[in-house]
C-alpha cells in the first residue's frame, strides 16, 4: 500500500494516520466535538487517497447461528432476514461464514457480527462523504485479530490486548475462528496490569456461562505486552489449572511484522492498525453508499491502466515497424528493381483479363469506404468519462451491471456524427439510501437522466423502479422493494460535430 489513511474510531476520538510506503508520515487525533469534526473535514480537504476505518468500540455485538447451507439469492435473503431480526438497528453489519459443517445436512456455521450504536460512527462518515473520502470498508479489531494467533497450537484461545484510544480488548477464538470478543474501558488511574488481572476472571466465567468452553477444557490466554509489563504480570496472575498464560512481547511481534514504529509500552493500536493495511478482511460493516467514492476511484483506476496497456502496445508495434523499416533499408533499391520487373509482368498479364462490369468509380468508393470505417474507433475514455462524471454527482446511484456495444441503426441525434456508428452503453442499477419513497427515487432517476442527456448521451429508459405507465402492475411496487428501488437505462452516444 503506498499510500492510504488509516483511520482507528473508538467511543470519544478519532486516530488519523497517513501511511507512506509502508511508513507513518502524518498522525492526527480528532475529539468527539462539533470542533474536532470540523478539523477532521478541513484535514480530509489536504489528505486525498483511499482511506479504511478501524474500529473498537464495546457496542459490538457477536451471534453465532448455523443456517441450511444456500447459495445465491436464497442465500441473499436469508441473511437480510437474520440480520432484520438481529441488528434492525444498524446498518453496519456482516455475516462470515466460519465452516461448513460435515455431517448431516451440512450446514453453514456462521458469525453474525454488528456494530450496535451508529451514533459513534455515522457523523465521521458524513464527513468523509461530504469530501468524496474514497473509503474502502469499515473493520473491527476483533476481525483482524485472527493472523496474530493461527499459528498458535490451542483450539481454546483468548487473545488479550491494550489499546490506548479505547481499552482492554478480549477476544476468543475456538479452532483458531472467531467466537466472541469483549471490550473493556481502562479507566485513569488504572494500570494496564491490574486491568487484566480483574477481567481475566470475569471472561473465564463469561465463556463457561454460554458454554463457549467445553467442560474440564483448559484456557489458554496469550496476552500481547510490553517486556516492562510482563514480570509485573508474571506475578499478579494467580495460579490456575483452568488457565494457561503465554506472553506475546510486542516489540518482537513489531519486528516480525516489519512495523516501522518504537513501542513504548503494551498498546497495541499500532499492530492492529498495520493488520488493516496489509491483511484486510474480505468481510466488513460498510455497505455500498459508503464506498461509493472508493468504487469510483477503482474504475477510474481500471481506465487508466487499460489505456495506459493499449498505448504501450501501440508503441511496441509502432517500434518494430520502425526497426523492421531500417534493417530493410539497404535492399531498397534492389526492390525497386524489383518492382520495376514486377509492373511490367502485371501490365503484360492484366492486357489478357477478360472486361469487368464494375467501374474504377465504384471500386475507388469501395476501398474510400473501407477506409473511412478503419477511422471509427472511439477511446473507451472518451465514452465513459461523461458517465464517470455524472455518477460522482449521484452518490444514491449503484450501478450492478455495464454492457457495451456498437451499433449502426440507433437514431441520429442533432449535432452527432451521422456517418459514424453509435456506442451503445446498457445500464442496470438501483437507487440506494431511499427506503420506500418512490416518488423521491423517481424524481432522483429523472435527474440522473438529464444530466446525462447534457453530457451527450441519448438516454432511453428500460424499466423503472416504479411503472407508472398504462402497461404496468401492481406487481411492480414488490419488485422494487426486493430489488432496492432497480432500473435499467441505455445510453447512445456519437462523436460530437
Amino acid at each position: 500500500m503506498k499510500r492510504a489513511l488509516l483511520l482507528f474510531l473508538s467511543a470519544d476520538r478519532l486516530h488519523a494516520q497517513l501511511m507512506l510506503g509502508g511508513k507513518i508520515a502524518l498522525q492526527h487525533e480528532f475529539a468527539d466535538t462539533p470542533e474536532g469534526h470540523e478539523s477532521f473535514a478541513t484535514f480530509l480537504q489536504t489528505t486525498r487517497c483511499p482511506a479504511y476505518l478501524l474500529t473498537d468500540l464495546i457496542e459490538e455485538d457477536f451471534r453465532h447461528e448455523i443456517v441450511p447451507h444456500l447459495s445465491g439469492k436464497s442465500r441473499t435473503a436469508l441473511l437480510h432476514r437474520k440480520f432484520d431480526q438481529f441488528y434492525r438497528g444498524t446498518p453496519f453489519h456482516q455475516a462470515t461464514l466460519l465452516q461448513r459443517q460435515k455431517t448431516g445436512r451440512r450446514d453453514d456455521d456462521m458469525l453474525f457480527s454488528a456494530l450496535t450504536n451508529p451514533s459513534y460512527i455515522t457523523p465521521w462518515l458524513n464527513i468523509m462523504l461530504v469530501q468524496q473520502t474514497p473509503l474502502g470498508g469499515i473493520y473491527s479489531v476483533p476481525q483482524i485479530s485472527a493472523p496474530l494467533v493461527k499459528n498458535h497450537p490451542s483450539n481454546h484461545l483468548l487473545l488479550i490486548s491494550w489499546e490506548k484510544f479505547s481499552g482492554l480488548r478480549q477476544t476468543y477464538f475456538s479452532e483458531h475462528r472467531l467466537q466472541i470478543s469483549r471490550l473493556t474501558p481502562v479507566h485513569e488511574g488504572q494500570t494496564f496490569n491490574n486491568a487484566v488481572v480483574r477481567e481475566l476472571a470475569r471472561t473465564y466465567q463469561y465463556l463457561k456461562s454460554l458454554s463457549l468452553l467445553p467442560s474440564g477444557q483448559i484456557l489458554d490466554v496469550r496476552i500481547l505486552c510490553h517486556a516492562n509489563d510482563r514480570d509485573e504480570l508474571r506475578n499478579n496472575l494467580p495460579d490456575s489449572e483452568d488457565m494457561r498464560y503465554d506472553f506475546a512481547d510486542i516489540e518482537e511481534v513489531g519486528r516480525k511484522l516489519k512495523i516501522d514504529y518504537r513501542f513504548t509500552d503494551s498498546d497495541a493500536s499500532q499492530i492492529f492498525l498495520h493488520q488493516l493495511a496489509v491483511r484486510r478482511p474480505p468481510t466488513h460493516y460498510a455497505n455500498a453508499e459508503h464506498t461509493h467514492f472508493y468504487t469510483l476511484r477503482q474504475l477510474r483506476l481500471a481506465l487508466n491502466w487499460g489505456s495506459g496497456a493499449l498505448l504501450a502496445v501501440s508503441m511496441l508495434w509502432a517500434i518494430s515497424t520502425i526497426m523492421q523499416s531500417g534493417g530493410n533499408a539497404s535492399e531498397t533499391e534492389t526492390l525497386r528493381l524489383q518492382a520495376q520487373r514486377t509492373l511490367k509482368e502485371i501490365q503484360l498479364i492484366t492486357q489478357g483479363f477478360p472486361a469487368t462490369s464494375v467501374a474504377a468509380s465504384d471500386m475507388k468508393s469501395s476501398v474510400t469506404a473501407m477506409s473511412k470505417l478503419d477511422q471509427y474507433q472511439t477511446a473507451p475514455q472518451n465514452v465513459l468519462q461523461p458517465l464517470s462524471a455524472v455518477l460522482d454527482h449521484f452518490p444514491q446511484v449503484q450501478i450492478s451491471d455495464l454492457g457495451w456495444q456498437i451499433s449502426a441503426t440507433e437514431p441520429v441525434a442533432s449535432n452527432t456524427q451521422a456517418d459514424q456508428p453509435a456506442q451503445v452503453i446498457t445500464m442496470k442499477g438501483s437507487l440506494q439510501g431511499l427506503g420506500n419513497d418512490y416518488r423521491a427515487a423517481l424524481t432522483y432517476l429523472d435527474r440522473f437522466q438529464l444530466e446525462l442527456g447534457k453530457r451527450g448521451y441519448q438516454v432511453t429508459t428500460l424499466a423503472r423502479p416504479l411503472d407508472v405507465s398504462p402497461s404496468g402492475s401492481l406487481a411492480d411496487q414488490r419488485e422494487a422493494r426486493e430489488n432496492a428501488l432497480g432500473f435499467s437505462l441505455k445510453l447512445v452516444w456519437r462523436p460530437p460535430l
